[in-house]
């Protein structure tokens, strides 16, 4: 399975940034690979709320859906799945100074013939990880410092 993982710092507090990240229609700022993040529902933010995630990968658009499984204080684990793949981001915040460190970090498990596919994907992730890295730093050093 391969892992991506970044570190992104903010100068506001981990609640600030938590309550960002927590709602994932968000991942259209930060996330790089995201082309639109939309509420599969009405209900409110938190554990089991959804998301239906459009996002570009290796040229090709893919979609999944999203599920907020994690939401603890310093701690964020959004699933997102499909017939290919099913990606687990776990988002770990922690207080650095005044502001926050977020450690972002995307497992992924490829189903079915993308399985296969996995060792030539691991390049594509790494390209995908740092450019998530650049969009999640700059969306979090905008947030209001709080």
């Amino acid at each position: 399975m391969p892992t991506v993982e970044r570190d992104a710092h903010s100068p506001a507090a981990p609640g600030t940034v938590q309550a960002y990240l927590r709602d994932f229609a968000n991942a259209e700022e930060w996330d790089a690979g995201t082309i639109s993040c939309t509420p599969v529902d009405d209900t409110p933010v938190g554990v089991g709320k959804q998301w239906r995630n459009v996002s570009e990968f290796r040229g090709r658009e893919t979609t999944l859906i999203y599920t907020l499984e994690v939401d603890e204080p310093g701690h964020l684990r959004i699933v997102g799945e499909n017939k290919t793949v099913t990606s687990e981001d776990d988002m770990y915040l922690v207080a650095d100074g005044p502001g926050t460190t977020v450690t972002y970090r995307a497992t992924f498990t490829f189903h079915g013939a993308a399985k296969l596919a996995t060792p030539l994907l691991v390049p594509a992730l790494g390209k995908l990880g740092d450019d998530a890295q650049e969009t999640l730093q700059q969306a979090i050093e905008g947030l209001a410092v709080a």
